[in-house]
């Protein structure tokens, strides 16, 4: 599967679009696809580490003229810039924009070289014309300008796109205030940074470490304030962000992409609005316990900074429960569902046959397999061979499937005709897929699957051993309805 990702990078725009968007190529291209990039070229532009990341880049020849995020870009002209740069009869499977300047004009049009469009938002200022859209902010659900029809919605830090380094959180958060991280990002035009450090300064019991980007116009002076402390130190060019922001007992910084890093970490945190677009969400986050929220930068005082950090040094309490909450609402594995949202569209099932006995052996015996089903006993491989035997001799009563994608297969379904016109079914993930979010798409896959084999079927029910509350969410986000301690999903008629 061909993909294509229109995003920019630019001194002006900063990083964040095509860092994210680099994180959502590299899990495509670990499940087979073939990962596109095209971006306009000039200073900050990130071409180059685009390609090193193993990516195939297309430098788009008109330059970037834009200094306001939500400043609409000529689409006709950045559509004619696009195609002049892809090599003629290269089509797509996807195209993924992240990009405020591009609406559903350009979104329309790129379907002239791609069959998809994913739009990748978190403003709710513009129309879109796609098959599929993410905006991961906790805001996500107050939308209010509508999607397409059948347009389907990837909503909330549950879809947050960060790198695997992210992943493995803190055991616990610190005691003490003893390391403080500060970064605001790759350019920080405003100069935020040398205001957090002046307010710093007045803690001289601190490590603060301060990552600033290569763009960033303010860099004499960084380099300036902490050769004056002993315990500063200033990264510019850092390969393990993850691993640095995990040592850090507290970390300041913006209201944009860091914001889920530093949840996902458990790491409390003093939050900054750089821009209009990133006050809502960082107000949300605040609500919900999972940062201070300061304020927009420009009504943010060095005496704000540092109020806010003797609050924190003076209550322990309230930094172990900022960690935890942000733990609660990013786990890391954002990526991966939103791949997953893309490759589960062309998710086929095939009928399950005797040759595929090993791989259903290995599956349903799985520890975690096994924990969640009815029968949490290992299965004997004669049992587990007679027992196929049976269902595959029972095309009538039994239908068991086995869904796959680009790189193999991904689970199992197996459906069992009931009294009347309702069928009961089980699903399991093979161990490597659990936890990518792939449940929601088998279950839609097999809810056609079954009706094509059982034309008069009207219900489907579903069982939950109790407490298992992910399973529970995994049927519900299927449409599955919980009516007398029994999930079901009532089926359209189909027309003979």
């Amino acid at each position: 599967m061909r993909i294509l990702i229109r995003c920019d990078a630019s001194t002006s725009l900063g990083s964040g679009h095509v860092m994210r968007c680099l994180t959502l190529a590299d899990v495509l291209g670990a499940m087979g696809c073939e990962v596109h990039f095209a971006c306009r070229s000039g200073p900050g532009d990130l071409l180059a580490l685009i390609a090193e990341r193993g990516h195939a880049v297309h430098a788009l020849s008109v330059p970037d003229l834009r200094s306001d995020v939500e400043t609409a870009l000529p689409w006709q002209e950045d559509i004619e810039a696009l195609w002049q740069a892809l090599p003629e009869g290269l089509d797509f499977a996807w195209c993924v924009v992240d990009h405020y300047g591009l609406g559903h004009q350009w979104e329309a049009a790129v379907r002239l070289r791609s069959r998809r469009v994913l739009a990748i938002d978190d403003l709710d200022t513009r129309r879109h014309a796609v098959d599929l859209l993410l905006d991961q902010n906790l805001t996500a659900r107050a939308r209010t300008i509508a999607l397409p029809d059948k347009a389907g919605f990837l909503a909330g830090p549950r879809f947050a796109l960060l790198r695997p380094a992210f992943a493995n959180p803190r055991a616990n958060c610190a005691v003490r205030i003893r390391r403080v991280l500060v970064s605001f990002g790759g350019t920080d035009a405003g100069g935020e940074t040398l205001k957090v450090l002046t307010a710093l300064a007045d803690f001289p019991e601190l490590q603060v470490d301060v990552v600033a980007g290569t763009a960033n116009p303010h860099w004499v002076a960084l380099v300036e304030r902490c050769s004056e402390q002993a315990t500063w130190r200033l990264w510019q060019h850092l390969d393990d962000f993850a691993g640095l922001l995990r040592e850090a007992d507290l970390a300041i910084g913006a209201g944009g992409g860091t914001t889920w890093e530093r949840a996902c970490l458990g790491i409390p945190s003093l939050c900054i609005a750089l821009a209009p677009n990133q006050r809502a969400n960082a107000e949300a986050l605040a609500a919900a316990g999972a940062h201070l929220y300061l304020g927009e930068a420009a009504q943010v005082s060095v005496a704000s900074y540092r109020a806010a950090v003797q609050t924190l040094q003076a209550s322990p309490g309230l930094c172990q429960s900022l960690a935890a909450r942000g733990r609660a609402l990013v786990d890391g594995r954002g990526a991966t569902r939103v791949a997953t949202a893309m490759l589960g569209i062309a998710m086929r099932l095939r009928p399950a046959t005797f040759e595929d006995a090993q791989l259903l052996f290995h599956g349903r015996n799985a520890e975690l397999v096994r924990q969640a089903s009815g029968n949490t006993a290992p299965i004997a491989w004669e049992q587990h061979q007679a027992w196929l035997r049976q269902v595959l001799a029972q095309p009538e009563r039994r239908l068991l499937l086995i869904g796959e994608t680009l790189d193999g297969p991904v689970g199992v379904l197996r459906y069992d005709r009931q009294p009347g016109q309702g069928a009961k079914v089980s699903i399991y993930l093979l161990p490597e897929r659990l936890g990518r979010g792939w449940g929601e798409y088998l279950l839609r896959c097999g809810e056609q699957a079954v009706q094509r084999h059982w034309s008069d079927l009207e219900s489907i029910e579903a069982q939950v051993r109790p407490g298992n509350l992910a399973s529970l969410q995994l049927f519900q986000r299927a449409g599955f309805v919980l009516r007398d301690h029994q999930l079901q999903l009532s089926l359209p008629r189909t027309s003979s």
